[in-house]
């Protein structure tokens, strides 16, 4: 895990000709087009007007990984995030990130030359940042369920806090059939406001978006808990790496 916390003082010329070469293992094109978008933003704080690191992604076709995924076939999954990496090292990227939650369940089996930032490390770091101890996980089931957050936010003395079984197959169910597609519906975006609310109500400090597609379901209004975006903390922890002098 690199550290992506550090920030940046390259500006103008200079920092562009010096900043990392980004690559993006994408899963869901609206995830992957978030983060995207979102590198391209905070890069002006660093680079200046119009400027971004250069940016290159790779991505398999998504029935493949969701087919792989519904038969619980991590190492497969593995050799794919490990081919996208290879195409991007042979492209020039000097580091990978991955703007999809569930697919990092496979992180630990994944080969690369080059180094990765890990969306939970850069989301648990925040959490930690903010002072909040007791945060609520929203994602897919396996999200949830899984080690993805679990474990990081465990080594920092964090506690993650689900929502009850129900609710998270509901969630599951929005995201695989609405938001990976480009479906926003204002329904879901009040059943994930009220799931929200109820976790606060336990007692939890924040929500993390543990979906690169959540947070094109949240509004202006935001709902009851303090956010922690894990598409937005991702692009903006690979940009100040990116922009980070040389050594």
């Amino acid at each position: 895990m690199l550290n992506p916390i550090a920030p940046s003082r390259g500006t103008g010329l200079q920092g562009r000709l010096t900043a990392k070469h980004i690559g993006i293992v994408a899963g869901t094109a609206e995830g992957a087009a978030l983060c995207y978008r979102r590198m391209c933003q905070e890069a002006e704080s660093h680079l200046g007007r119009h400027a971004h690191p250069e940016i290159t992604m790779h991505t398999f076709s998504l029935r493949s990984y969701l087919d792989l995924i519904k038969r619980q076939d991590w190492s497969a999954i593995a050799v794919l995030m490990s081919r996208s990496a290879a195409k991007l090292a042979d492209a020039g990227a000097d580091f990978v990130v991955c703007p999809n939650n569930t697919l990092h369940h496979a992180f630990s089996q994944v080969v690369s030359s080059i180094p990765w930032l890990h969306i939970a490390d850069v989301v648990a770091e925040e959490a930690v940042h903010r002072g909040y101890r007791r945060v609520a996980v929203l994602g897919t089931r396996g999200l949830m369920e899984g080690p993805v957050y679990a474990d990081p936010l465990d080594r920092r003395g964090l506690k993650q806090v689900l929502p009850e079984a129900e609710d998270r197959a509901r969630i599951h169910d929005v995201i695989l059939n609405e938001l990976v597609r480009g479906q926003f519906a204002r329904r879901s975006q009040s059943f994930v406001y009220d799931v929200i609310a109820r976790m606060k109500a336990g007692g939890c400090q924040a929500v993390i978006l543990g979906c690169t597609e959540l947070p094109l379901l949240i509004g202006p209004d935001g709902p009851a808990l303090p956010v922690l975006d894990s598409t937005s903390l991702l692009a903006e922890a690979a940009v100040r790496y990116a922009t980070r002098p040389r050594v």
